[in-house]
C-alpha cells in the first residue's frame, strides 16, 4: 500500500482569527521563555557566581549606600528600591533572594548583613521584610570593588530609563565560594560552596603553572566546604565531579558517644550535612523510634535539642543495652545524618550555559579578571593622564604667573582671556579652564611645591599603569597580589572534613570520645618550656614573692593538642612546637631547652617569642620583628605557614640577633629601649610589608657599642616599666612619648649613671617583675610598686627596700594565666 503524502499545513490568517500550526506556536513561544529563564533568572554567571536577582540586590544595596559602615536599612526599602529600578518581578522572590545571602547555614561566605529575625537551620522563615533590616557585608564590597572604574559591561534595566551591570568585577571566586542551585528549563545547577582561602590559593596556582593537572589542583581545593561542616567523600567521586562538572558526593553528620562504662549512651549531634533541617531530622528520629522501624531503634530513650548561640548539639539518649554502632548505622540509612549532594556545575560562560570542570571554571575566572584589571588600569589611567595635563598647564601659568594675570587683566571677557591664554602658552581648554579657576593661594611657594611632587608621583604612576598595560604577565601579577590581599583579610577555617571513603570512616562503638589533652604551657626566662597540669597549676605558689630564679616565667598560656606554637629564637629561626613534643612538668620542675625539643635547634638559640596557633584561621595579619641592631620587619603571619617544622623567619645581619617578635596590632605605635637607657617611640607607617626571608628595615639608630634590650608595641595606654642595673625603676606612661619618624637615634629615658637597664616592658594590667642579684639572690617586685615617673626624664626610685644592690637580672613575671 502506498503511504500517504503528509501535506504542509498552511497558515490562515483572517482579521479575527489567526491559525497556526502548534509545532510552531511551541518553537516561537517556549523558545524565547527558555532562553530567558536559563540566562535571565535561574543560572548563575562564572564570573562574579551571582543570578541576575542576586546581582540586582547587591547593586540596589550599593546605590543606596548600605555599605559596612553605614546603619543598617530596612529591607523592605532595599526590595522596594530592586523592584521598582531593575527587578520586574514579585516581591517575595526578592526578598528570599536577599535572606538567603544573608543566612550563614546556606551561605558559606555572607555577602548580605542582616539585622532581625533572618531564620535558622531549624526551618524557620525569615521575619516579614518590614520587621528586618540589611546593609552590605564586607566581603561583598569585593564583588563590587572597581564597579565605578568602566570595568564591566552594562545593560539597560526593564523600562530603558536606568543602566544595570551585566556582571560585578567580582574580584574573589564567588561561584565556587558560595556555590549555586537553580532549575531553568531543561537545565538545573548544584555547585557546592568551598573555602575562600582554598580557592583563591587553587587560583593563584591555575595562574603560575596554567597547564597544573586537577590533581595537582585538588591537593590545594581538598573539596567542598559546607558552612555546617560535617564530612563529605573525596576520592574518585570528588575526581569525577571536578573533571566533568557532574557527580554526587556523600555528606554524613558528625556526632560523638558520651558516656562510660555502665552509664547510659547518648549520641550527641554536632553538625549536619548541608541544608539539612534540625527540627524535621529530630522529628524523623522520633517517628522511626516510635514506629519500631527496628528493634534497635526502638532502645532509643529520648530525643532533646540542646542547640545554643554555642553551636548545635542534638542529643539521642539510649538504653544501656543498646549498640551504639548498630543504631548509627539505621540512623544514617533512614535519616538525613547522610545525605548525597548532587554535583552539577552549570553556569553562564560565553553568553550561554555550560557544564564546567573546576580547572574550566577558574581559567574562565581568571581571564575575567585580567580584563577587569586591564580595564580599571586603562581608566586609571586616562585620569592620571588627565590630572597630569592639568598640573602641567597650572605649572605653566605659575611660572608665568605676571603675564598670565596681566593677560586676563587686560582681556574683556572671560572667553577672549581663555583665547588669549591658549594662543600665548599653547594651551588646552581644560588647562585653560584649570587656570581661570585657580585660587590666589596656590601661588604659596608651598602650594608650588606640592603642585611640583604631584606631578612626579603621577609621572611614576603613569609609568606603572602603562606598564601593566602593555604587559599581560603585570596583569595576572595584579590579579594574584589582589586576591591574596582578599584571602588575608577574609580566610576562614575549613569547616567541613573531606574523607577518602565514608565507609572506611571508624563508626563510634561503646567507647566514649576521646578526650583531648590539655595543659599550661610556661617558658621561663631562661627559654626552658613545660606542659604543667592545670590542677598542678592552680595548687602551686606561682607568686614572683615565692619564686626561684628557674620559675621565673614571662610567659604562661593555656595550651592543648591540636594546637601549634610558633616558637621565634634569637637567631631569626621559627621552631613549630606541638603538645606532644614537650615534657609534662610539675610547677617546681625544670623545662626542657629548645635543643631537647628540636634536634635542629643549635646549641646556643635561645626562644625569644611564643605565638599560639589554634587553626590555619589564626595564621591572619601581619608579625613585628625587632632586633639588637635596631632593625624592624613587617611580614605577613600566612608566609611562615609553611611545611617544615623549623624555617628562616628573618634574614639577621651577621652579629645581630632577634629581640622580640610580636602581631601587629591596629594604629600602635612600636617602643625600641636600649642598654645605655636610650628609646626611640615609632611610627610603624614607616616599615613596608616584606616577604619571609628579608632582612627588614632600619627602625632605631643604635651606637654602636649599644644594643636593644627591649623592643614592643604600645596602644596609647598603659605604662612602660624600666629597670636599671643598679635596682632603680620607673613607670612612664607611654602615652606622654613623643612619637617619631624611624631610624632616628631616640632620646634619653634612663640615666648612665644608673647602670645599663636591664628591662623594658609595657604593663597595662599589673603583674610581677622577677629580679635576681650579683650574689643570687631572688626578689620580686609588683609592678604597681614601681613608681610612677611623672615624665621620661626622672630618675625613678629603688624599687627593693635594699641599698646599694647591684642587679644582673630583671625579667617580667606572669604567674597567670594568658588566655589569649
Amino acid at each position: 500500500m502506498a503511504e500517504r503524502k503528509k501535506k504542509t499545513p498552511k497558515i490562515v490568517e483572517t482579521k479575527e482569527l489567526i491559525l497556526k500550526p502548534l509545532e510552531n506556536i511551541l518553537h516561537e513561544s517556549m523558545m524565547p521563555y527558555s532562553e530567558y529563564v536559563i540566562l535571565d533568572r535561574a543560572l548563575p554567571r562564572v564570573e562574579d557566581g551571582l543570578k541576575p536577582v542576586q546581582r540586582r540586590i547587591l547593586y540596589s544595596m550599593l546605590e543606596l549606600g548600605l555599605t559596612p559602615d553605614k546603619p543598617h536599612r530596612k529591607s523592605a526599602r532595599i526590595v522596594g528600591d530592586c523592584l521598582g529600578k531593575y527587578h520586574p518581578h514579585g516581591d517575595t522572590s526578592v526578598y528570599d533572594a536577599m535572606v538567603r545571602l544573608a543566612q550563614p547555614f546556606n551561605m558559606r561566605m555572607t555577602l548580605v548583613n542582616g539585622h532581625g529575625n533572618f531564620g535558622s537551620s531549624d526551618g524557620d522563615s525569615a521575619a516579614a521584610m518590614r520587621y528586618t533590616e540589611a546593609r552590605l557585608d564586607p566581603l561583598a564590597m569585593e564583588l563590587l570593588r572597581d564597579l565605578d572604574k568602566d570595568t564591566v559591561s552594562w545593560s539597560l534595566n526593564f523600562d530603558d530609563t536606568r543602566k544595570e551591570p551585566d556582571t560585578l568585577p567580582g574580584r574573589f571566586p564567588n561561584l565556587l565560594v558560595n556555590g549555586a542551585s537553580g532549575i531553568a528549563v531543561g537545565l538545573a545547577t548544584n555547585i557546592p560552596p568551598h573555602n575562600l582561602g582554598e580557592v583563591i590559593d587553587g587560583t593563584v596556582a591555575l595562574i603560575d603553572s596554567p597547564n597544573t593537572t586537577l590533581i595537582n589542583l585538588m591537593k590545594i581545593i581538598k573539596g567542598p566546604d559546607f558552612p555546617t561542616g560535617a564530612y563529605v567523600t573525596g576520592g574518585d567521586e570528588l575526581f569525577q565531579a571536578y573533571s566533568t562538572g557532574r557527580g554526587k558526593l556523600t555528606m554524613r553528620a558528625k556526632y560523638h558517644i558520651e558516656g562510660e562504662n555502665d552509664e547510659k549512651k547518648q549520641i550527641v549531634i554536632t553538625e549536619l550535612p548541608y541544608q539539612v533541617d534540625k527540627s524535621a531530622l529530630l522529628l524523623k528520629i522520633r517517628d522511626l523510634k516510635e514506629n519500631k522501624k527496628d528493634a534497635q531503634l526502638g532502645l532509643i530513650t529520648d530525643i532533646i535539642d540542646e542547640s545554643s548561640r554555642d553551636g548545635m548539639r542534638a542529643v539521642i539518649k539510649l538504653k544501656k543495652e543498646a549498640k551504639v554502632g548498630s543504631i548509627v548505622k539505621l540512623l544514617m540509612k533512614y535519616t538525613d545524618m547522610q545525605k548525597t549532594f548532587g554535583v552539577n556545575m552549570v553556569a553562564i560562560a560565553g553568553s550561554k550555559p555550560r557544564q564546567m570542570g573546576l580547572i574550566e571554571i577558574l581559567k574562565y575566572y581568571i581571564e575575567y579578571q585580567r580584563e577587569v584589571v586591564l580595564k580599571r588600569t586603562k581608566f586609571d589611567l586616562n585620569a592620571a593622564k588627565e590630572r597630569m595635563h592639568i598640573l602641567e598647564g597650572l605649572l605653566i601659568a605659575i611660572k608665568n604667573i605676571d603675564a598670565v594675570v596681566k593677560i586676563i587683566k587686560t582681556s574683556a571677557s572671560p572667553t577672549e582671556a581663555k583665547q588669549r591664554l591658549r594662543a600665548k602658552f599653547n594651551l588646552s581648554e581644560k588647562q585653560v579652564q584649570a587656570i581661570m579657576d585657580m585660587r590666589l593661594a596656590r601661588l604659596t611657594s608651598l602650594e608650588v611645591t606640592k603642585l611640583t611632587d604631584e606631578i612626579k608621583e603621577l609621572k611614576a604612576l603613569i609609568d606603572k599603569l602603562t606598564a601593566i598595560v602593555n604587559s599581560k604577565k603585570l596583569q595576572m601579577e595584579t590579579v594574584k597580589t589582589e586576591l591574596l590581599a582578599i584571602k588575608r583579610q577574609f580566610k576562614s577555617e575549613r569547616r567541613t572534613k573531606v574523607l577518602t571513603d565514608l565507609d572506611k570512616t571508624p563508626l563510634p562503638t561503646e567507647e566514649t570520645k576521646p578526650e583531648s589533652r590539655e595543659g599550661i604551657f610556661c617558658m621561663n626566662a631562661d627559654g626552658l618550656m613545660k606542659i604543667v597540669p592545670p590542677k598542678n597549676f592552680s595548687m602551686a605558689l606561682t607568686s614572683a614573692i615565692d619564686c626561684t630564679e628557674n620559675e621565673f616565667t614571662p610567659i604562661v598560656m593555656e595550651f592543648k593538642e591540636g594546637e601549634t606554637l610558633y616558637c621565634f629564637t634569637d637567631l631569626g629561626n621559627c621552631f613549630k612546637i606541638t603538645y606532644s613534643m614537650l615534657p609534662d612538668k610539675k610547677w617546681r620542675e625544670k623545662g626542657a631547652k629548645l635543643q631537647a625539643i628540636s634536634k635542629d635547634a643549635s646549641d646556643k638559640e635561645r626562644v625569644v617569642s611564643v605565638i599560639k596557633v589554634s587553626s590555619e584561621a589564626d595564621l591572619t595579619g601581619d608579625l613585628f620583628f625587632y632586633t639588637e641592631r635596631g632593625i624592624a620587619k613587617r611580614s605577613p603571619f600566612d608566609k611562615y605557614n609553611v611545611a617544615k617544622t623549623c624555617f628562616e623567619a628573618i634574614g639577621l645581619k651577621d652579629g645581630d640577633k632577634v629581640v622580640n617578635v610580636e602581631r601587629v596590632i591596629e594604629d600602635g605605635v612600636i617602643f625600641y629601649g636600649t642598654k645605655k637607657g636610650m628609646c626611640l617611640h615609632m611610627e610603624t607607617k614607616g616599615v613596608s610589608v616584606q616577604g619571609r626571608p628579608a632582612g627588614g628595615v632600619a627602625g632605631m639608630n643604635v651606637d654602636p657599642d649599644d644594643k636593644v634590650v627591649g623592643a614592643f608595641q604600645t596602644d596609647g595606654e598603659g605604662e612602660i616599666i624600666v629597670v636599671s642595673q643598679k635596682g632603680i625603676g620607673k613607670r612612664v606612661v607611654s602615652a606622654t612619648l613623643d612619637v617619631s619618624a624611624r631610624n632616628r637615634k631616640g632620646v634619653k629615658i634612663c640615666d648612665q649613671k644608673l647602670g645599663d637597664v636591664l628591662l623594658y616592658a609595657y604593663v597595662k594590667m599589673p603583674y610581677e617583675v622577677g629580679v635576681t642579684d650579683v650574689d643570687g639572690n631572688v626578689y620580686g617586685v609588683y609592678s604597681e610598686d614601681i613608681y610612677l615617673a611623672d615624665d621620661r626624664t626622672e630618675k625613678g626610685k629603688p624599687i627593693l627596700k635594699v641599698k646599694n644592690i647591684q642587679l644582673n637580672r630583671a625579667c617580667a613575671h606572669h604567674g597567670k594565666i594568658d588566655k589569649e
